[in-house]
């Protein structure tokens, strides 16, 4: 079985921390797999945590997301006052299509998309809507050929911290065969929780970051929040980046000591 949670709060699946629903709307356009789970017993609940999770938003919603369905696992399933709170665990986004393209096989009546629920579902995922999620990253590294023994060295110490990473040479089954432009675009504007953009001439200058910078430029733009962070080799202006915009001079660090930085960043001790 799986769960699928809909919201018309714009902002409702928009954090880290505990997320709620309230506790009315469980089980509505669920199938017989939820038949022996209640919220009057919460224990039952737990088989809920650890299976496979959809995060969406009710159609029309005006949440900047409304396109993207986060996938993930639920823990920590509690019952407070009149809602269910529980954490998240994201594994990775589908695009609202996919869930369309797949609604008959994932059980889901058209009527689902417009109304703040939780359904429990039966059966699984299929094999090939699991074949197009879009993975998550903690941070996405854009950067030119020339700087990347420098950028190399920071992704090795972040990986060892165990950040999840977007750098190409860790990618390469999975980039094997697919449209670059398409793929990129999705990462840089959709996959990670900031984009590190390794400023240089070379950066300026090279066909391939133009893309990567486009979409990380456009979510930016989007959701009007601190998505791209800028470190300079050089002072090389990039379209599109305020001149108000703080950076990271990288002349003087490390590559260990600005993986501390970006550690920091996300929060991580």
């Amino acid at each position: 079985m799986f769960n699928i949670l809909t919201s018309g709060d714009g902002t409702a699946w928009e954090t880290d921390q505990l997320m709620r629903m309230d506790a009315r709307r469980f089980k509505e356009y669920s199938d017989s797999e939820a038949e022996s789970i209640f919220v009057s017993k919460p224990t039952t609940l737990k088989s809920l945590e650890g299976i496979d999770t959809l995060l969406m938003y009710e159609q029309g919603s005006r949440s900047p997301n409304v396109d993207l369905v986060r996938y993930g696992c639920l823990h920590s399933i509690k019952v407070v006052s009149d809602d269910l709170v529980f954490k998240f665990e994201e594994k990775g986004t589908f695009l609202r299509t996919v869930i369309e393209e797949f609604a008959e096989r994932l059980g889901i009546d058209k009527w689902e998309y417009n109304r703040t629920h939780w359904a429990v579902k039966d059966g699984g995922l299929p094999k090939a809507m699991r074949a197009k999620v879009i993975p998550s990253y903690d941070v996405v590294f854009s950067f030119a050929g020339e700087d990347r023994k420098y950028v190399k060295q920071v992704a090795e110490y972040l990986r060892a911290k165990d950040v999840k990473v977007f750098y190409d040479e860790y990618e390469q089954v999975r980039l094997w065969g697919k449209d670059l432009v398409e793929h990129f675009e999705l990462v840089y504007r959709r996959s990670g929780k900031y984009c590190v953009m390794f400023i240089s001439e070379s950066y300026i200058k090279k066909m391939w970051t133009r893309p990567e910078r486009r979409a990380a430029l456009s979510r930016a733009l989007k959701e009007r929040e601190e998505y791209i962070l800028p470190a300079r080799f050089d002072d090389a202006e990039v379209p599109g980046i305020p001149p108000t915009v703080h950076y990271i001079t990288l002349t003087d660090k490390s590559p260990a000591r600005f993986g501390r930085v970006i550690l920091e960043k996300l929060g991580i001790p």
